[in-house]
């Protein structure tokens, strides 16, 4: 994955499957840069609090659980919700990769 800025956007360009990506780097979440998280397969994982983004669809497709113990409860359940990821159109044409912002 690469972080480029474009029109004062960071985006994350990439691969997975031989298929090209491309995404806002900003957590839907809580705005942490997805570009220090992991890529699983066709999957982002936000490296602060887990949560992971199809990189094709942009659907949040899993949430880790916050639980600490069996009794812990948590004070606010807004806080755990997400939009989904924005995914930007992109292509290779010529050997340039051209994005849809």
């Amino acid at each position: 994955m690469q972080i480029f800025l474009v029109k004062e956007i960071e985006v994350v360009v990439g691969r997975s499957g031989g298929m090209l990506f491309a995404f806002n780097n900003s957590c839907p979440h809580r705005g942490a840069s997805l570009s220090k998280g992991e890529l699983k397969a066709n999957r982002v994982v936000c490296y602060m609090h887990g949560y992971e983004y199809d990189i094709f669809t942009g659907k949040l497709e899993n949430m880790k659980s916050w639980k600490k113990e069996a009794t812990w409860m948590e004070q606010n359940l807004e806080w755990r919700k997400s939009g989904n990821l924005v995914i930007y159109r992109v292509i290779e044409e010529n050997g340039s990769i051209l994005l849809g912002i």
